[in-house]
């Protein structure tokens, strides 16, 4: 038997809740197998069982300083050593991947990069209001482009930006992301109960660019027009006080839930009958690069409500899976909402039809395949 290859998953932390996506990339592999490498550890983590190294375990002063010189200097002799048996580097996020290629020169390890979004997105970047990583690489994207041997996008939106953003396109490639359809039973189709309120579920972070005002604003319509709904908002975040005092203003049920595991928001998407997504556009540049939590929704068979921005298009099927409604306009975004509660009909194919496109598009272990194959071919230089 050929013994598999190793790579390196490299990562700033290892691993947040906010990363399972990446917990659920690597344990999708068949033909190679990974090894965490990470600046830090952090707690609580979502990194399981899985292989892995971190320069700075503890939080000790000593550690501290070590990852600190290491995002300074490019260079760690523990982190040489960590991807040194590797076969290749792979690095998820931008600045991750800076950090990584000077772990790439020293080792003579090809690096592949993965761009989630913000990274080739932001336009104006400062240390105070990103972080000196952030600057450090925005400063040096030419240099980590010539360094990678591939960059993989996580959507065609996010190709174009990074084109745009000055990455060699003949080293861009789109790879979707895929979801482990295994974690959840077996789809439900059509509404749950139709003598309760209708159940509207968004998830995200409380931040500017994921539009819960707007959301707000649109929901509240929904209940002005005699619908019977309940609009629940998993997810924490610096607007969170804001947005509550908007929705006790403007709304008749509703729950914020803050943060929750992954398990939980699951279970919450299978209780839910529409799900809202009303992420877009930014001054700075920023907005929705794919949105994996659309797939996980239509795959727990949730019709979409989303504004057409970034690459939300590219997760969904519009019409249907679910309707697009063009960015802020809140009078669409109700007048969708308000059609799938009135057509029970539509609402029962549309949840019929999501989780099917999300088995035959975004399978994780279907993905990962695809996956190795561009490693191959990195590694056939």
């Amino acid at each position: 038997m050929t013994e598999k290859k190793k790579v390196a998953i490299f990562l700033n932390q290892c691993l947040p809740l906010s990363e399972i996506f990446v917990r659920h990339q690597v344990e999708a592999l068949q033909n190679y197998t990974p090894k965490l490498v990470a600046c830090r550890s952090v707690v609580p983590s979502v990194a399981g069982n899985l292989p892995q190294a971190a320069l700075n375990q503890s939080s000790s002063k000593s550690e501290k300083i070590k990852e600190l010189l290491f995002k300074l200097t490019l260079k760690s002799p523990y982190l040489k050593e960590a991807v040194g048996d590797c076969d290749l580097i792979h690095a998820h996020f931008g600045p991750t991947g800076w950090l990584a290629s000077g772990l790439a020169r020293e080792t003579g390890r090809p690096l592949v990069v993965t761009f989630h979004g913000f990274d080739v997105l932001k336009k104006r970047i400062s240390i105070v209001n990103d972080g000196l990583l952030q600057k450090a690489y925005h400063l040096n994207r030419k240099k980590l482009a010539e360094r990678a041997s591939r960059f993989i996008c996580v959507s065609e939106y996010i190709k174009k930006r990074a084109v745009e953003f000055g990455f060699p396109e003949e080293k861009c490639v789109v790879h979707y992301m895929g979801i482990p359809l295994i974690e959840h039973s077996v789809p439900k189709h059509g509404r749950r109960n139709e003598k309760e309120p209708v159940r509207l579920l968004a998830v995200g972070r409380l931040v500017p660019f994921k539009g819960h005002k707007k959301l707000i604003e649109a929901v509240s319509a929904v209940e002005e027009q005699g619908h019977n709904v309940e609009l629940n908002i998993i997810g924490g975040g610096p607007l969170r006080d804001e947005l509550e005092t908007q929705a006790k203003a403007s709304l008749k049920k509703y729950k914020f839930w803050g943060p929750q595991p992954h398990d939980k928001v699951l279970s919450l998407m299978r209780q839910s009958d529409v799900f809202c997504h009303s992420s877009m556009h930014m001054e700075n540049g920023q907005t929705e690069a794919f949105g994996l939590v659309l797939l996980e929704a239509q795959w727990a068979g949730l019709p979409v409500v989303a504004f057409r921005s970034g690459g939300v298009p590219e997760a969904m099927e519009e019409g249907k899976t679910g309707f697009l409604v063009e960015e802020g306009d809140t009078a669409g975004f109700a007048a969708a909402i308000c059609d799938l509660i009135k057509n029970q009909d539509m609402l029962k194919a549309m949840s019929t039809a999501a989780p099917a496109f999300v088995k035959d598009n975004f399978d994780n272990r279907k993905q990962a395949e695809k996956l190795e194959d561009i490693y191959a071919s990195v590694l056939r230089g």
